[in-house]
């Protein structure tokens, strides 16, 4: 923990808590003009549609790169682009500041690109993030080293699927066996050669571009969305994840940006990459979307990283309980829009109280209303409802939780 850079004490953190319980911390947003005497330069352009909320936050991850927000559905385009609409919703439930996630460098890019063509009108404060998330670790990859993964990849699927089919102590089960080991020795033959290695550092050189361009200007403020998934092997093989997260890795201790980390059903390896990278997170890191087990977050926390809770932090049981343990000053709150929305079928969605906005479904788009199975940052609301019953519930605990996760975030990646 001594390597990560210093964190407001727990002492700090306990009276701030104290202080908004008491009431003696305001909990409405400062006016324009006293915004602009806090120096912050991305400060959103207008306050006045938010005059009456009642929360402030920072929404750590948002995917607004994503064709929904462009009225795209599965390559359909079924209404008008509505990222603005979207965007002054979530300042009217008190959003100030939201960091737009890129996958890949393409999207690291754009990312930059929306946040800078946004600022002079946005309500919200945007800031984005350069990195590439493990399901796309076949990025790293010549062509023709990725070709042959890809074909191996779809082999490994297709005999996983007949095993499946046919139950266990088959001859299928055997082929998919056998079709793992052929992908993982194609894994370690391919990334011990020169052009793998080559493809590689290029393609870290062209994320260290995008930082360098993104920080130039306060756009840019993490390294990520960076990690490892084995849920989703079928994205992409294990030993490619952990070469491109080591890689990432790297590049953030020599940028010195925070970590905007994912990890899925990789609880150990995760933790092995960050204890072999300390200097890595010398600006610190949060593991954002956690839905790990108890296990998993004591490893997390005693690795000094932070957390990021969202819909799919608290939809089961588990999760709901686990999410209450979360220290409240490695707290961060956050969307994932346009997934990971509370759901009905959640255990916390009882705790959720009616929206302004009623939701229509996607063909029958209107100024006004949300569109139904979209999650948005607005909805953040709903994560902070639900993860303060988990806490004991009441206004004072959704208070205190608001009050230090926002501390927290504006912290971590150091916003005006």
């Amino acid at each position: 923990r001594a390597l990560l850079r210093p964190m407001h004490s727990v002492d700090a953190l306990t009276l701030l808590v104290t202080q908004v319980r008491a009431g003696s911390l305001p909990l409405r947003v400062p006016p324009v003009a006293s915004m602009a005497k806090l120096g912050a330069a991305s400060a959103p352009a207008s306050t006045s549609a938010t005059s009456g909320y009642r929360h402030r936050f920072c929404d750590i991850g948002a995917n607004l790169l994503d064709p929904v927000f462009r009225g795209e559905y599965r390559g359909k385009t079924v209404h008008r682009a509505d990222l603005h609409d979207v965007l002054a919703r979530a300042a009217e439930v008190g959003v100030e500041r939201c960091l737009v996630t890129a996958g890949s460098a393409e999207e690291a890019w754009a990312a930059i690109k929306l946040v800078r063509e946004l600022r002079p009108t946005s309500p919200v404060a945007l800031y984005s993030t350069v990195g590439v998330h493990p399901t796309r670790s076949l990025n790293f990859l010549p062509e023709v080293a990725r070709s042959e993964l890809e074909i191996l990849m779809a082999a490994v699927s297709a005999a996983e699927e007949a095993a499946s089919a046919e139950g266990a102590g088959g001859e299928a089960a055997g082929r998919a066996e056998a079709a793992r080991a052929a992908l993982a020795a194609a894994q370690e033959r391919l990334l011990a050669t020169a052009e793998v290695e080559a493809a590689a550092e290029a393609h870290v050189a062209e994320l260290c571009r995008a930082v360098a361009d993104g920080t130039s200007d306060g756009t840019v403020v993490a390294v990520g969305e960076c990690g490892l998934d084995y849920a989703r092997l079928f994205f992409s093989p294990a030993t490619v994840q952990r070469m491109a997260f080591a890689l990432q890795l790297r590049m953030a201790a020599e940028v010195q940006l925070p970590l905007f980390l994912h990890s899925r059903d990789a609880s150990a390896d995760m933790e092995a990459a960050c204890r072999a990278h300390p200097s890595a997170l010398g600006a610190g890191a949060v593991v954002h979307s956690f839905d790990g087990d108890a296990d998993a977050l004591a490893s997390l926390l005693d690795l000094g990283l932070e957390i990021g809770i969202n819909g799919c932090s608290l939809r089961t049981p588990e999760g709901f309980s686990l999410a209450a343990r979360v220290p409240l000053d490695r707290l961060h709150l956050e969307t994932d829009a346009p997934w990971c929305g509370v759901k009905r079928t959640h255990v916390g969605a009882a705790h959720v109280r009616p929206s302004a906005w009623e939701e229509v479904k996607q063909e029958k788009w209107q100024p006004g209303f949300r569109v139904k199975d979209r999650n948005e940052p607005a909805q953040i609301e709903q994560v902070l409802q639900v993860l303060a019953a988990a806490r004991g519930g009441g206004s004072e605990e959704e208070a205190a939780i608001a009050a230090a996760a926002l501390a927290n975030s504006i912290r971590l990646f150091r916003l005006p």
